[in-house]
């Protein structure tokens, strides 16, 4: 266990680290999310997430996301999805993106998850192949969607939580903590660079046996199209459903 807690906190220090290192430009968001889950049957359960991001706290659109997915669980540890993300991506700065544009992708995974005393492991493996708005430059000096990319990602994300304490019988407050890696990946599926990291620390309260509501920090760094850093510091908010 020992070794598990000093791992957590050189994830989160160097994650932060290399968020923060270089950083050109730093903005400030809301980043609100919810998802339901409904059980197909004792091993499938279909799944889907809704993210309202804005940025300048709450004044304006940053990304629309929405995440439909199915999961195959045939044990406590292993957690198979196939899902699609639609994404719109927003002109909110001098340091985004010149014009709104939408991303497709298609994404497989595997979970793996484990216990040690009171704390609850997940290691997460994503691969995404994404479809991205080709962005050109127009006649007229301004900016239009000409087609689209195909990039390929692969995400991993650590995530560590623990009861703190008991609100009511059968409902306990979490705190919870992540660190994800983004690697951008050439056509041979090799590493090209480090696209973003992520880092979080929240609650977890649960508001009744199928309800949860969360609330933490979220630390984003990423390197943006035109090469330049950017630190966005986030209040993010999140309901989870089960049916």
């Amino acid at each position: 266990m020992k070794d598990n807690i000093v791992l957590l906190v050189l994830l989160a220090v160097l994650g932060t680290a290399n968020a923060q290192e270089g950083s050109n430009f730093s903005h400030f968001s809301s980043w609100n999310s919810f998802t339901p889950k409904v059980n197909l049957s004792e091993k499938f359960y279909a799944k889907s997430e809704f993210h309202i991001r804005r940025t300048d706290f709450l004044a304006v659109w940053e990304q629309l996301l929405i995440r439909p997915s199915i999961h195959y669980k045939p044990t406590a540890t292993y957690d198979f999805a196939i899902g699609y993300s639609f994404i719109r991506n927003y002109s909110y700065s001098d340091f985004s993106i010149p014009i709104n544009a939408n991303e497709h992708n298609l994404w497989e995974q595997v979970a793996l998850s484990h216990k040690e005393g009171k704390y609850s492991f997940n290691h997460r493996f994503r691969f995404e192949q994404r479809f991205i708005d080709n962005i050109i430059a127009s006649e007229d000096s301004g900016f239009a969607i000409d087609g689209t990319n195909y990039a390929n990602r692969f995400r991993y994300r650590f995530t560590v939580s623990r009861p703190l304490f008991k609100i009511s019988e059968g409902k306990k407050v979490s705190i919870k903590f992540f660190d994800e890696l983004f690697l951008s990946l050439d056509d041979g599926l090799e590493p090209i660079d480090l696209n973003q990291n992520w880092v979080y620390l929240g609650l977890s309260v649960p508001l009744r046996s199928n309800i949860s509501f969360g609330l933490g920090y979220h630390h984003i760094g990423l390197t943006s199209s035109n090469e330049v850093f950017v630190s966005e510091e986030i209040l993010a908010t999140s309901i989870s459903l089960s049916l």
